[in-house]
């Protein structure tokens, strides 16, 4: 019984995923432009992922660390009308997160982007930026939902949990 638990318990340690080395690295020679993302696919992009790029150039310092929601959707979704009747394409704003505690992140002022894919495909994508007042939230929760206008998307559970670690990765970076 004793062996039984013990090999158990080793192969739990065994099959825990180490996030961190997942993470895709880009650094300038002259050691002063960082790039990091969480993996993904162009074919099959994730609903969310996350990305940061920094500077510690003094002459040009930026620190963009964002995650990046996507919904894909049809061209025609992307469509409205406009005060005359004419169809045309939507201006959308706001993001919205769920986490698993039910607490909510809300920008209304993020620009939802429409973008293309070579295929036809189109999605809504939107930039929420990880700042230090809401990195506690992304980095300590899972998030289970969020909505990109008006438009709202699940996120599966196993993509929560490595986005969650992701984010903590990533932020990680930067102490180094």
């Amino acid at each position: 019984m004793l062996y039984t638990l013990v090999f158990a318990s080793l192969a739990s340690a065994a099959s825990a995923q180490d996030y961190c080395k997942d993470i895709k690295k880009e650094i300038t020679d002259n050691n002063t432009n960082f790039s990091f993302e969480s993996p993904y696919s162009e074919d099959t992009p994730p609903l969310a992922r996350v990305a940061r790029s920094y500077s510690t150039n003094p002459e040009f310092q930026y620190d963009n660390f964002n995650i990046i929601f996507s919904i894909p959707c049809e061209f025609g979704d992307l469509l409205g009308k406009d005060k005359d009747g004419n169809e045309v394409e939507m201006e959308e704003t706001k993001i919205v997160v769920e986490f698993d505690d039910n607490s909510r992140l809300t920008d209304d002022t993020i620009k939802i982007v429409h973008q293309s894919g070579g295929d036809g495909a189109y999605a809504r994508v939107g930039y929420f930026p990880v700042t230090p007042q809401n990195l506690k939230s992304f980095s300590g929760h899972k998030i289970t939902k969020f909505h990109l206008a008006k438009v709202s998307s699940d996120l599966p559970a196993d993509q929560a949990q490595a986005l969650e670690q992701y984010v903590k990765c990533i932020a990680d970076e930067r102490k180094k």
